[in-house]
């Protein structure tokens, strides 16, 4: 996820300044709509409508419960991670090839091949986290955000926001591994997906953070490491799974 350097007191309370694309005066699905919209930056009325509408038949239910499970998943994700950030959260992305110049922590090498980071980040003014899987304990794979596509980078250098996590993932080694490897080999080189409230797809066009770590595991070792079972796979939803295990705090 891309990260600007928010204050977090204002990652919050800018959800209540933020335009709306949608009238108001459309009823109480059109407002919550406006509210998903803003809690997703960058993603349009069009694609979010969308993603509600398939949601809504799968699922058996209304779009305005649709649209208010998604929102109440958006806005606790978004209090989990302003809650984990400190004063200011890190630019994400930012690693050796940006020289260094952003304030930040060193990220580092992992234990071992299949651990993942959270860290603290933002889109505009909204707090989500950012995450990645180490495919080598030296290097990372990510979707950094933005115009770049999902990468791998090293991490010796790479930046995160303090308060950040190394975690791994409590099954087989082989199956780590796997996930690692389906990462690199798999999901590299997809555009940014700016649509965190429906990204639960292993082989989507457009990969967000979350969803790349999330799909990594799910597609190759069948572990599903979304927390809580909602619409979207979110950053703080992984680092509270039962399924991962904190075991350095930066």
């Amino acid at each position: 996820m891309k990260k600007h350097y928010p204050l977090v007191g204002l990652a919050l309370s800018s959800l209540l300044l933020v335009g709306s694309a949608i009238p108001a005066s459309a009823g109480t699905t059109s407002g919550s709509l406006n509210e998903l919209k803003d809690l997703n930056p960058g993603i349009t009325v069009t694609e979010l409508k969308s993603s509600l509408d398939d949601y809504a038949q799968v699922e058996g239910i209304s779009l305005d419960q649709a649209v208010k499970r998604a929102l109440s998943e958006s806005k606790s994700s978004t209090v989990k991670a302003a809650g984990n950030s400190p004063t200011r959260s890190l630019n994400v992305g930012t690693a050796a090839s940006s020289g260094g110049a952003v304030t930040g922590v060193k990220l580092g090498s992992a234990a071992r091949k299949g651990d993942i980071f959270v860290s603290p980040a933002a889109t505009g003014f909204v707090q989500h986290g950012h995450t990645g899987i180490y495919y080598s304990t030296a290097t990372l794979v990510e979707a950094p955000g933005g115009s770049k596509t999902s990468r791998s980078i090293a991490a010796r250098d790479y930046k995160v926001g303090k308060g950040a996590v190394k975690q791994y993932i409590s099954t087989t080694s082989t199956k780590r591994s796997v996930a690692a490897n389906h990462a690199f080999n798999k999901l590299r080189g997809k555009a940014y997906n700016n649509n965190f409230a429906f990204n639960k797809s292993t082989t989507g066009t457009k990969m967000n953070c979350s969803q790349l770590v999330w799909a990594a595991y799910k597609a190759a070792a069948g572990i599903d490491l979304d927390g809580n079972g909602g619409p979207g796979v979110y950053p703080y939803n992984i680092k509270d799974s039962s399924k991962t295990i904190t075991y350095k705090t930066l």
